[in-house]
């Protein structure tokens, strides 16, 4: 929620479409207004948690870029409407040059609860998220990755039965069992080895484990640390954050909540995506030498004086190494080798 000084009045997000939005004019914002006077009287009614007043409004912010989510926006607006709870899902677009998902995606705007906004500059991975978060009305954020779906029916009360946990609340992800076409192979084994984790292997190292493609947090805890928009590109954006709710003294925990990660990428795709991430690394190597293996890594070889013999071998076997990557059954252990030639390569360039 949110006091428009000027009227005094309390803005609610619901069924009215006589706004227009504030950062893209064709769209209009769903509002209804309630006095203050009477929300006065009404929160009197209504037990503290913690000593402070709280009611579990919840804004559910989805940044995309050419993706289709409208089939999960629409799985959102059921559990809202099915569970009663006073709730929106934002919808936001990075500019995407793909008309067809921009259209498909604009169908958000009919759904109950639910609005699209459609971006005409890119913004970047860090910064879209920002605008959501000050596009949002209520007390709690659920932000979600467009290419993501929720695995239980009760995904969303899940997150709010479980608000008094930590001030972050992470769901955890995992793929579905069907694998993918052989040329997808390569990102679902990363993913159902690596990056789904049980709740106690997730709690070893929490803040480590963060990620953004699924996480619940208090508006206070957002407003106290945002994304860090030097982060434009793709990777460790997630990464950047969790060490900052770290170091402000912010609470974390992991929950059985898991979306299915429902990414198309194909085995090049995804080597692509690994190179970028890491190319990000070296641009921000100092904010993240501390939190990152991979760079922890590199120093020490270079440290070692090794780093350029290291980026001198991998010049000679990266053939092989994308060969099998690229295959039907990729190894991970070539994967941690490719990433490590490959950062000693960017990095002796520098």
């Amino acid at each position: 929620m949110r006091e428009n000084r000027a009227s005094r009045f309390i803005v609610f997000l619901s069924h009215c479409k006589d706004i227009t939005h504030p950062v893209q004019k064709t769209v209009h914002a769903k509002q209804k207004y309630i006095n203050i006077g009477f929300f006065s009287t009404l929160s009197s009614l209504i037990p503290l948690r913690n000593g402070n007043f709280d009611i579990a409004m919840l804004s559910i912010l989805i940044p995309t870029y050419n993706f289709d989510c409208s089939a999960l926006a629409q799985e959102l607006q059921r559990q809202i409407t099915t569970s009663g709870i006073t709730a929106e899902v934002i919808v936001m677009d990075d500019a995407s040059p793909n008309h067809q998902l921009r259209n498909a995606n604009a169908s958000i705007n009919e759904f109950p609860h639910c609005r699209f906004i459609q971006l005409h500059h890119n913004v970047g991975i860090a910064r879209i998220r920002n605008l959501l978060a000050d596009e949002a009305q209520y007390n709690y954020l659920l932000f979600l990755d467009a290419d993501v779906y929720p695995v239980y029916d009760n995904f969303i009360t899940r997150y709010l039965d479980a608000r008094d946990k930590a001030d972050v609340v992470c769901g955890g992800l995992m793929f579905r069992a069907t694998p993918p076409s052989p040329q997808c192979t390569l990102r679902y084994k990363y993913g159902s080895i690596v990056e789904s984790q049980s709740v106690e292997k997730r709690m070893q190292q929490p803040f480590a484990e963060f990620r953004t493609l699924n996480f619940f947090i208090s508006r206070k805890a957002f407003t106290a640390t945002r994304f860090n928009e030097e982060f434009v590109r793709y990777g460790h954006e997630d990464t950047f954050f969790g060490k900052e709710l770290q170091q402000k003294g912010f609470s974390i925990t992991h929950i059985d909540n898991p979306i299915y990660h429902d990414v198309p990428d194909t085995n090049e795709q995804f080597l692509s995506k690994t190179r970028r991430s890491i190319e990000n690394l070296r641009e921000h190597y100092d904010l993240l030498l501390s939190h990152v293996k991979l760079l922890r890594l590199y120093d020490k070889l270079h440290r070692y004086h090794m780093s350029g013999v290291i980026a001198t071998l991998f010049s000679i076997i990266e053939p092989l190494l994308l060969h099998n990557l690229n295959s039907s059954h990729p190894s991970l252990t070539l994967l941690n080798i490719y990433k490590a030639g490959y950062i000693c390569r960017i990095m002796s360039s520098k």
